[in-house]
């Protein structure tokens, strides 16, 4: 286990940095625990192209070669994960569904059955997802999708929120 995991969040923010607000950075920044906001709004994230290498010829490493590896090596550290995301027709919007999509090389191709479902292996440790949401999202949608994207990295759903709570989510932290 890595030693600092225990305490490190990591927020992907897809929205920039003002769509924090001052408040919440403030909050962020008196955090006991190690908390790192990325900003990927100015990152170059391409898409998945379903090649699998990172299964097959480079376990663990995408082909696809843009900033997304700087998140990789960050999320492999991280034991709560937070994607900050706006949306579109109800559940995400393309940028933040980018960011999870290309989140398979976390994972190995090795398949094992855990709690009746046949599931990958984890390349590392458990990481647990939330996600604070701004627009008009289907709760019950974005509810389903966090749970399902935490078990798929062998952890559990920090929640799903809108950005009108933001505050109390940082609070939480």
């Amino acid at each position: 286990m890595i030693d600092n995991q225990m305490n490190k969040i990591l927020i992907l923010n897809t929205l920039g940095t003002e769509a924090l607000g001052e408040d919440v950075s403030a909050l962020l920044a008196e955090k006991q625990r190690d908390v790192e906001v990325m900003d990927t709004t100015k990152m170059d994230i391409r898409h998945c192209i379903g090649c699998n290498h990172c299964f097959l010829k480079t376990p663990g490493v995408c082909s696809v070669k843009d900033d997304y590896e700087q998140i990789l090596r960050r999320i492999a550290h991280t034991q709560d994960l937070w994607l900050i995301s706006g949306t579109r027709f109800v559940f995400l919007n393309y940028q933040g569904k980018r960011v999870m999509d290309r989140i398979l090389p976390m994972i190995t191709m090795n398949l094992i059955f855990k709690d009746g479902e046949m599931r990958h292996r984890l390349r590392y440790e458990p990481v647990n997802v939330g996600l604070v949401y701004l627009g008009e999202g289907n709760s019950d949608l974005l509810n389903e999708w966090c749970q399902r994207a935490a078990l798929n990295l062998g952890g559990h759903s920090l929640g799903v929120f809108p950005m009108e709570k933001i505050k109390e989510v940082v609070s939480c932290m």
